[in-house]
């Protein structure tokens, strides 16, 4: 089925009075300029018909602004059902003018604030997808910001031409909609800084990559996959005079790529500890301002860069004389002596005739105590790392530990996008992970390196969760969407489904040595549930339900520190401890991590004392024989047992020598 409601919003363009923002003044922000269109697209109820396991196009929509060269959607009122994490329902939005796509399913519906991404042209389709049996989604489209003829903002030129020419800084970003410059810097998470006065919330959204405007001005915008919305969670800003105009933020991961802005920038601005007295600086301005005449329009509000005089420190308010207009505020004052940022542009002051720029110094008291105790996604993963439960996959991609007695999270290194799953191969010592698209990597556990191992073939559906035996000889996934085990062969990568789906929702799977048995959480509708899972045959049983508020635990780790389970719940980011054999749950603290509805979770477990005890059972037996020469037939870790980087025929009597001398 396909619904064109493209005539709908035609029909409101015509009647509807455009909202024109008014010009911005020469001392910061340059709000982006554009008219509201109210309108009330509903599709009413859609769902997938039929059978099948994976998501179904539902319907399409078309959504136009005629005339406009950019326009985004208000989709507040729009459902998407489900788990974000099994794909059960999601929307793509297209651009009729030069196909650039945004992929939302309901966690970056809502980290989008419910808006859409900036698009090129004048209309967009939307294709809904949905998965059967997930239920209903709707699709609301409640009004259009589209483009409106681009005024230009007063100049603040530091003397009778404006120098600025255009520049490619990876670090620095466009802030809409109020028309100002953030940039990354070196704190934990690698987030944002800009003015106060430029009025971060809802709505939000840092571009990179900014394309050259239109012959008339008219801003034009990256593709979907270079725009991220900002967290309201995470700002903390201060403005009250020149000098005291900041503000600290978060933005979330991109929805079609899954990367932050940093990993996909690849570059920070390094913070000053203050900045110093002027001695004959250079300072260099960086940022997205406006344009005045004799400069080209289609350089408005795209990224360009000035050198100047370092002027004056008094307080915490410096002055420089680097061109700038409306649309800079919020860039980096950046000293070239030393390559630090060394404070906020927040003001102008320069004319015709000379002057001089001001911005806030980065010794701010407000800022540095914001620096101090970061929010939001600035600050998931800042406690200390420690201990051997070690998680993957929080809302920056960060991979570390959980502290068994605080439950604290502490980042140790970015990972890649998506992680579903996190299972720890003791043979090897190294953790294993899996992504969306079902490929595993390795995390090595001397230097925390990332190395892919390859696609994972024969498993239909996204593989949520990873579980892999002591003797690294066995790894399983499970299909959150339908419950459909799968062992999959650590040499070749082929997985095979177990048993038939048992349905449910289970994120997570993880071992217990000696049990011969798996375990999961089953995040079923009444509340998250332990569940025991047999390998033979992928029979499910309930152990209990885990209690402690818990809805959405998507990662399972098992210490054998001291015999429990542990996991994080995504919705109130509590650790917790499990009693395996109850299933019952206790807090232990707040994890400070964002965590969304992807995760994986697993122990360190160390090597043991007897080489030969291969299976972790605290002794040497013939169940060790079995899984050595099941290792070796297959050419998998534990089949080198001199460890010389072949599985060959050394590796038998070295084995055979140890067994034999037991522990």
């Amino acid at each position: 089925m396909s619904v064109t409601v493209s005539s709908s919003v035609r029909a409101v363009a015509a009647v509807v009075s455009a909202c024109v923002v008014a010009p911005a003044l020469a001392d910061g922000n340059a709000p982006i300029v554009s008219r509201q269109i109210t309108t009330k697209i509903d599709s009413g109820p859609l769902a997938a018909t039929g059978a099948g396991v994976e998501p179904q196009l539902v319907t399409t929509l078309e959504v136009a602004a005629p005339g406009s060269t950019w326009l985004r959607l208000d989709l507040a009122g729009t459902i998407l059902p489900g788990d974000a994490a099994s794909n059960d329902a999601f929307i793509v939005i297209r651009s009729g003018l030069d196909g650039a796509e945004q992929y939302l399913d309901r966690d970056s519906l809502t980290q989008w604030s419910f808006t859409s991404a900036y698009f090129n042209g004048e209309s967009v389709t939307i294709d809904v997808y949905a998965r059967p049996g997930v239920g209903d989604a709707r699709i609301v489209v409640g009004g259009v910001s589209a483009s409106a003829a681009d005024p230009y903002a007063g100049r603040s030129i530091c003397g009778p031409t404006d120098d600025r020419v255009l520049s490619n800084d990876p670090a620095s970003a466009r802030l809409l909609p109020t028309g100002c410059t953030a940039w990354l810097f070196d704190d934990a998470n690698r987030t944002f800084l800009t003015a106060g006065h430029c009025g971060t919330g809802t709505g939000s959204v840092v571009q990179f990559n900014v394309p050259l405007s239109t012959s008339t001005g008219g801003l034009q915008h990256p593709p979907p996959e270079h725009q991220y919305p900002l967290d309201l969670a995470s700002v903390q800003r201060g403005y009250t005079v020149i000098g005291n105009d900041w503000a600290y933020f978060g933005a979330f991961p991109n929805s079609n790529t899954g990367l932050t802005a940093y990993q996909a920038q690849g570059a920070n601005f390094r913070l000053a500890a203050a900045a110093p007295i002027p001695a004959g600086q250079s300072i260099r301005i960086t940022g997205y301002g406006t344009t005045g005449s004799g400069v080209p329009r289609q350089w408005n509000q795209v990224q360009k860069t000035h050198a100047g005089a370092y002027v004056s420190l008094s307080g915490t308010t410096i002055r420089y004389t680097p061109d700038t207009t409306g649309g800079n505020s919020g860039s980096a004052v950046l000293d070239e002596s030393t390559g630090l940022a060394i404070g906020i542009h927040t003001n102008a002051g320069c004319n015709s005739s000379g002057g001089s720029n001001q911005g806030t110094a980065i010794q701010n008291a407000g800022l540095r105590l914001a620096l101090l105790a970061p929010r939001g996604v600035a600050g998931s993963g800042v406690a200390a790392p420690g201990g051997d439960i070690f998680i993957a996959g929080d809302i920056n991609n960060n991979f570390g530990t959980i502290n068994a007695a605080t439950g604290g999270f502490g980042a140790m290194r970015s990972v890649g996008p998506f992680v579903e799953g996190l299972a720890f191969d003791a043979a090897a010592q190294r953790f294993v992970a899996i992504d969306q698209a079902n490929t595993l990597y390795t995390i090595d556990t001397t230097d925390w390196a990332l190395s892919t191992m390859g696609p994972i073939t024969g498993a239909t559906g996204t593989l949520n969760g990873l579980a892999m035996n002591p003797t690294a000889t066995r790894l399983w996934g499970i299909v959150q969407a339908t419950g459909q085990l799968h062992e999959i062969d650590p040499a070749t990568l082929i997985a095979q489904p177990v048993g038939a789906p048992w349905g449910g929702r289970i994120g997570c799977l993880e071992t217990i040595p000696g049990s011969g048995m798996l375990y999961g959480i089953d995040d079923a509708t009444g509340g998250s549930r332990l569940v025991r899972i047999d390998p033979a045959d992928g029979s499910v049983a309930v152990v209990g339900n885990l209690g402690a508020g818990a809805t959405d635990c998507n990662g399972l780790a098992y210490s054998p520190a001291d015999g429990s389970l542990y996991t994080v719940d995504a919705a109130s980011g509590l650790a917790l401890r499990v009693n395996p054999n109850t299933g019952v749950a206790t807090v232990i603290g707040a994890s400070g991590g964002v965590f969304n509805a992807s995760f994986g979770m697993a122990a360190r477990i160390p090597r043991p004392a007897c080489p030969a005890d291969i299976d972790r059972s605290g002794g040497v037996d013939v169940d060790d024989l079995a899984a050595f020469f099941d290792a070796w037939q297959r050419g998998l870790t534990p089949g080198d047992f001199n460890e010389d980087g072949g599985v060959d025929g050394d590796d038998i009597p070295a084995f055979i020598n140890r067994w034999q001398a037991g522990c």
